[in-house]
């Protein structure tokens, strides 16, 4: 069986099974994930817990050895696998003579990072997955976190217009973990309870709520990769804040612009997307904002970028009047798809 996590505790209300596989990245979702499995567990007696963080030093026969053994103080207990990693052959052959024939006194748990698409299709993940319940958790985007928010809030009796709700997702940046954070120092400091609705406005999300936003190098990559425009200028202003060096952003634009090219120029020659990031090193998370920025620039405005890089470098060393930070702000507003204006003999 496969659900999204939001499904779980449905899910939960209405059975419990021997196997549970809980695949994502979102830390925080996983994290509830794994304490809504673990209480439905004690309720139904499982009173016991052993925990496994699986390495490349791991042997799979302790956990066998655990499954099939008799506990020591209590009648039924939690087996729960941390695996930071892929899932390695060892690993899929353990889990399948396990769940060949499950202990019904266990209830196993199995913690993974996201599972790439290609995974579910294979012959060993469809086996586990019929042996239980595999737990999908889907990060939430920046589109979808208003709605994310607000949900949290109304779990707490908190409410807040949309304007309250979209400076607080500017604040936490898509960090959920700082999200949750602040709604919960929220329904603490107003005093709202699900029995007593409490409305907060953005003056009160601005007096209150520290800024979370993550300043680095990649977030403001990826946002001009992605089209995000305003992210991206919000995210290089803070940098520019916090002491960044101008050549050392401009080696990493002029790096990933590099990597475009090579790409873009695999795939002109009949190269599918996937196998022409593959080649040159793309790391799977990080195939959507280069596919988006291949799909909306062609390759000569790539190598045109990669030329206007060169005088960020001549600004910097004082061999152009030119102003460096001006001149990354143009190119990282190039690469996420903003035209700039042009001077009437640009245009001639």
């Amino acid at each position: 069986m496969r659900i999204n996590v939001d499904q779980l505790n449905s899910h939960l209300q209405r059975s419990l099974q021997g196997f549970y596989w809980i695949a994502g990245d979102e830390t925080l979702l996983v994290q509830e994930a794994l304490a809504a499995l673990r209480a439905r567990g004690r309720a139904q007696g499982f009173t016991e817990w052993e925990l496994f963080f699986v390495d490349r030093s791991f042997s799979w026969q302790t956990m066998l050895q655990s499954g099939n053994s008799l506990s020591l103080f209590a009648d039924r207990k939690i087996i729960e696998l941390r695996v930071s990693g892929k899932l390695d052959e060892a690993g899929r052959d353990a889990l399948g003579q396990y769940l060949a024939s499950p202990n019904p006194d266990n209830l196993l748990i199995l913690v993974t990072p996201k599972q790439e698409s290609a995974t579910l299709s294979t012959k060993w993940f469809k086996a586990l997955e019929s042996a239980g319940v595999f737990v999908q958790v889907w990060p939430v985007d920046l589109r979808g976190l208003p709605r994310w928010i607000a949900a949290r809030m109304a779990r707490l009796g908190l409410s807040a217009d949309a304007d309250a709700i979209s400076l607080l997702c500017e604040r936490v940046e898509g960090n959920l973990l700082a999200a949750d954070q602040e709604i919960e120092k929220l329904g603490v400091l107003t005093g709202a309870t699900p029995a007593r609705k409490v409305h907060v406005d953005r003056r009160q999300i601005m007096a209150l709520v520290a800024d979370s936003s993550r300043y680095n190098v990649f977030s403001l990559l990826d946002a001009a990769l992605l089209g995000d425009a305003r992210r991206c200028l919000k995210v290089l202003a803070g940098l520019q804040a916090e002491g960044s060096e101008v050549l050392a952003l401009l080696a990493m634009l002029a790096r990933e612009l590099r990597t475009l090219i090579a790409v873009g120029r695999r795939i002109a020659s009949g190269s599918a997307g996937a196998a022409a990031m593959s080649a040159e090193g793309v790391r799977k998370t990080h195939e959507a904002p280069i596919a988006a920025a291949l799909e909306r620039l062609s390759l000569p405005a790539l190598e045109a970028l990669l030329q206007q890089a060169r005088q960020v470098d001549l600004a910097v060393k004082g061999m152009s009047p030119a102003n460096a930070w001006t001149e990354l702000t143009d190119i990282l507003l190039a690469l996420s798809g903003t035209p700039l204006m042009t001077t009437a003999q640009d245009q001639r």
